[in-house]
């Protein structure tokens, strides 16, 4: 089965994935009292989790390894075209 997470369209904030959809809904409930109020936000929703990111909560971010790998690899390129260029 898989897991769910509380999304939240007003602030763009979601929880961590949790096992059933009533720990997602104590999620919704606690982000709508404390940041809007009790008032339910735009594009407020409960998702399943399927794919990486229900194995890892922090599967959806890209690693910084691969960031710096492709600015060195950008950074090289740039380099060789200028030599070249020449």
């Amino acid at each position: 089965m898989s897991p769910y997470r509380y999304c939240c369209g007003q602030c763009r904030a979601s929880s961590p994935p949790t096992p059933t959809r009533a720990e997602s809904e104590a999620h919704r409930d606690y982000h709508r009292a404390t940041v809007h109020g009790g008032l339910v936000p735009d594009g407020d929703r409960i998702d399943r989790v399927t794919g990486d990111a229900a194995r890892d909560p922090d599967a959806r971010y890209l690693s910084s390894r691969a960031v710096l790998i492709g600015i060195g690899l950008f950074a090289l390129a740039t380099v060789i075209s200028r030599v070249l260029g020449r």
